[in-house]
């Protein structure tokens, strides 16, 4: 029976395995049901053997030419999920059978036609890297030189591209000025735990014009001793950051006093409080015990959700406009 073809043979033309085999072979819909020549002797043959025509006329039923969703998932190293999403945002594809389960398809062309009109498609903004330990403004050496990072962006859960600004215009991608000597010019920043207090003291810093420059100093020991769990930066005419409550160790009037009068200078919202041991970044913000019946608490959420907003940040607009 050398001219049949084994169940690894199957598997292979096919594109499953040895036990999916098995189990179309006795599947309960003739039409998809893999037929052996040798049904009733193949423990006696070592096996099940297949004529070629039979895996041809079955094969529509199982090896599909297009993407299923969660193929083209792994093909450009994203969720399933994500590729649902742009369904909605126009990606094109179909709905059929596979392997006896109804999902979605794609076609390979139609996935590298999206992604190459919408480069940027599912990237985000990000501010640290765990797996890389590189975070935003990170500051770079070669010789002499300076570098910051100015740019990260998130493609995947394993991938970030990240920029490296080089002068006043130049940027490149960090991987090459790797290759081309830039390192890391100090220690690598260690995780923080996350900080569970309410809100965010704010600060607005123009946006440097150097390397070395005292604002970026800043931003560097918020990433050491606050952590980046712990912030969050936008970068626009000014660069935003964002301040969980939490004390920079070590940072006294007596060391550095340049960087707590800029501290002071630049924050926007919330508190900067000497302290034995450092200095407090305060959020300025205190709680306040409201009791309302049920069915206007019901509304209050929906009058949030019709503004994009969270309850609490309804709240606080909706009080501020009150009290002006």
């Amino acid at each position: 029976m050398s001219e049949y073809l084994d169940t690894i043979q199957a598997a292979s033309l096919l594109n499953i395995t040895v036990a999916s085999i098995y189990k179309i072979v006795n599947n309960a819909d003739p039409a998809k049901r893999l037929d052996p020549v040798n049904r009733m002797t193949h423990k006696g043959d070592g096996g099940y053997r297949f004529t070629q025509e039979e895996i041809d006329r079955i094969k529509p039923f199982y090896v599909k030419e297009d993407l299923t969703s969660s193929q083209a998932a792994k093909r450009i190293g994203r969720s399933t999920t994500y590729i649902h999403q742009l369904f909605k945002k126009g990606l094109p594809y179909y709905e059929g059978e596979f392997r006896g389960k109804k999902t979605f398809f794609i076609k390979e062309t139609d996935l590298d036609l999206y992604g190459t009109n919408n480069p940027n498609s599912g990237k985000y903004d990000t501010i640290y890297d765990r797996k890389s330990q590189v975070y935003l403004f990170q500051l770079y050496r070669l010789g002499n030189r300076l570098a910051r990072v100015c740019s990260m962006k998130r493609v995947s859960r394993s991938k970030v591209e990240v920029m490296l600004q080089v002068g006043t215009s130049d940027r490149i991608p960090l991987e090459h000025a790797i290759n081309e000597g830039w390192k890391p010019a100090a220690a690598a920043i260690t995780d923080r735990k996350a900080i569970t207090s309410h809100g965010y003291a704010i600060f607005e810093f123009p946006l440097p014009i150097t390397s070395d420059s005292v604002i970026y100093t800043i931003i560097d020991e918020f990433f050491k001793l606050i952590g980046p769990a712990n912030l969050r930066i936008q970068v626009a005419d000014v660069i935003q950051v964002e301040v969980k409550k939490a004390v920079l160790t070590g940072v006294l009037p007596s060391t550095h006093p340049d960087m707590i009068d800029k501290l002071k200078t630049f924050i926007r919202s919330g508190e900067i409080t000497p302290k034995y041991d450092g200095t407090l970044i305060d959020t300025g913000l205190s709680p306040v015990t409201l009791y309302l019946p049920e069915k206007e608490k019901e509304k209050m959420i929906v009058k949030a959700k019709e503004t994009n907003k969270s309850l609490q940040e309804w709240l606080e607009a909706t009080i501020s406009n009150a009290l002006e």
